[in-house]
């Protein structure tokens, strides 16, 4: 049999046309959406545009990704209460890129006609939560998560009520086409009722019992309260001392009983160490270690040591805290440290020792008293003087934001009012009082941009800013206020252009912290402050501002800064062009 052949350039082109790929890019367009947060929803489930950087194979490919979202659209407008509505579409092959365009016929919103709670048979019927309550409104859009959460909530709410073992049975949702309504039934099994007995706990090993049980302030026979035992769950893990804390499941509840509960505790490592550092322009290199042990005698108390050794600061600080002192949330502090300190400003050589008390108040405030025992040598402009001081300090603390070292929301307030005495005949009576705050909002999604601000203010009652010991004393500029200027040096300034302090201070400042990538960010800032001679600011001198930008690298433990900060009103003679920083931790 003869061979049929083919020519050469026939074969070439079938080869090019068969290796050509199909042109399936594509734009999608949805018209009819009801709301614009329908419509959101809508392109979020779409799965052509979830996968529009991956493009189809073929047109039969494309087609069924466009049939797959005609099913999608139609569950997100069923969700939505669009419970009539239809969902078409065209595709266009003619025009580039293949246009497909969803045509929406949302169809009437329907509506909550009928909301019911019933329970199946048992020893005890609860009463069902208000509707109120549930989030729920006879009339009201029949979403489908308003639904799900009332639903949730009740178990919740049947947790604090005393049946914690309380499931959803059945859910009907009826909907009626004639009405535009929706009836909603959940069939509830409560389950027994229960009381809470006695408090049991597992797996401590260098934790006191005793001391477990004092935080708990335990009083058996009480209706069993999941909240209860929740907040009692947090406080454990408030402690420090535990990596987990979990509540053992309960077996064969029976009605009216009263069950133990079970603690389950995983202890952390109660001893570690640290180390960190940090670098300015204007301050120099410097290092800090700690050393903690967070159960010293069995109780949850914290005995910390601290090093610090940089360019203009030596310093080592002991401190001892005992919490839950006399009673709950109450702490009972101690510290003691030695310091060395030497800037432009004045060199000071110091000892100081205080004891005091703090408690929560209202969750998110901490109150605090104590006592401090202050002596120094200072060395100011060459005049060496020996202060001795007593004091009385208290503070306040509020803080409502969601990280320690990175915030993304909430506020912060801190106060310090300290009288002080003098102990020796160069030792000025006087005043001290301290303010600053600071907020944080996250403006996108993911916490993508957060805007923060601070402000800080000082006054001071008492003799002269010369007589005051040069350490008690406000300065402004540096890292920690007012960045594009040394250390120190915002606000008055001897013949000899160094810093003398004041009786009284006030700074601003504001940030705009960005993440590029998950682990990359920037923030551009600026910041203004000054110090004054008069115990309130009387704005005698010019407000000082400095701005600049900053790089953040993100890490588990937090971010690393690098912030280049210029003087805004820069001082001949006194001001660098810039100044930069680097630490970890936001700036505030």
């Amino acid at each position: 049999m003869a061979a049929t052949g083919v020519s050469p350039a026939f074969a070439a082109e079938a080869t090019n046309d068969a290796s050509e790929e199909p042109d399936l890019r594509y734009e999608v367009t949805i018209n009819g959406a009801p709301t614009d947060e329908v419509l959101d929803l809508l392109e979020q489930s779409s799965r052509l545009e979830q996968l529009s950087d991956k493009l189809p194979p073929s047109e039969a490919a494309l087609r069924r990704r466009a049939d797959v979202d005609v099913e999608g659209f139609k569950k997100v407008l069923r969700s939505e209460g669009y419970y009539a509505g239809d969902v078409k579409y065209t595709l266009d092959k003619k025009q580039e890129p293949i246009a497909i365009s969803y045509d929406i016929t949302p169809g009437p919103l329907f509506r909550i006609t009928k909301f019911e709670i019933k329970f199946t048979e048992g020893a005890d019927i609860p009463v069902p939560p208000a509707l109120s309550d549930l989030g729920i409104e006879i009339g009201m859009p029949a979403r489908s998560e308003p639904i799900v959460n009332a639903g949730t909530q009740t178990i919740v709410d049947l947790g604090y009520r005393g049946f914690p073992g309380a499931t959803i049975e059945k859910q009907d949702a009826i909907v009626d086409f004639a009405t535009d309504g929706m009836e909603v039934t959940f069939v509830i099994n409560a389950g027994p009722k229960l009381y809470m007995g006695e408090l049991r706990v597992e797996g401590l090993q260098e934790v006191e019992e005793d001391y477990i049980r004092r935080i708990a302030a335990w009083t058996p026979g009480k209706l069993y309260d999941t909240r209860v035992l929740d907040e009692l769950r947090r406080r454990y893990l408030r402690s420090g001392l535990f990596d987990a804390v979990r509540i053992k499941q309960r077996e064969n509840d029976q009605p009216d009983s009263t069950v133990p509960i079970t603690f389950v505790f995983t202890e952390r490592d109660r001893r570690s160490i640290g180390v960190g550092a940090s670098f300015s322009t204007s301050e120099g290199f410097g290092t800090q270690y700690y050393w903690e042990n967070r159960n010293y005698f069995g109780q949850g108390e914290k005995l910390r040591a601290d090093l610090t050794l940089a360019e203009i600061r030596r310093e080592i600080k002991v401190t001892f805290v005992k919490p839950n002192f006399v009673r709950l949330d109450q702490n009972f502090n101690a510290s003691f440290d030695i310091r060395q300190e030497n800037t432009e400003a004045y060199d000071e050589d110091a000892v100081t020792a205080y004891v005091g008390l703090d408690r929560r108040w209202r969750k998110k405030w901490v109150l605090g008293a104590g006592v401090s025992l202050e002596y120094a040598k200072i060395d100011d402009s060459g005049v060496t003087e020996n202060y001795a001081l007593g004091g009385l300090p208290l503070t306040a603390r509020y803080d409502s934001t969601d990280d320690l070292l990175d915030p993304t929301k909430g506020r912060r307030f801190n106060t310090s009012l300290v009288p002080y005495v003098g102990l020796n005949q160069n030792t000025p009576d006087f005043l001290r009082l301290e303010m600053d705050g600071s907020t944080y909002y996250s403006v996108l999604d993911d916490d993508r941009l957060i805007l923060a601000a601070r402000g800080k203010i000082g006054l001071m009652a008492g003799d002269s800013a010369n007589e005051i010991p040069a350490s008690k004393r406000f300065y402004s500029g540096g890292g920690g206020s007012v960045r594009g200027y040394k250390y120190q040096t915002v606000g008055p300034l001897d013949s000899n252009n160094d810093p003398v302090g004041g009786r009284s201070l006030l700074e601003v400042g504001f940030e705009a912290r960005a993440r590029i990538t998950d682990s990359i960010g920037i923030v551009p800032f600026i910041e203004g402050g000054n110090v004054y001679e008069s115990m309130a600011p009387d704005f005698s001198g010019e407000f000082l501002w400095g701005a600049g930008l900053g790089f953040r690298y993100y890490t588990a433990i937090g971010p690393i800064r690098f912030d280049v900060a210029l003087p805004l009103n820069r001082r001949d003679g006194v001001d660098d062009a810039y100044q930069f920083y680097i630490s970890i931790g936001q700036a505030f």
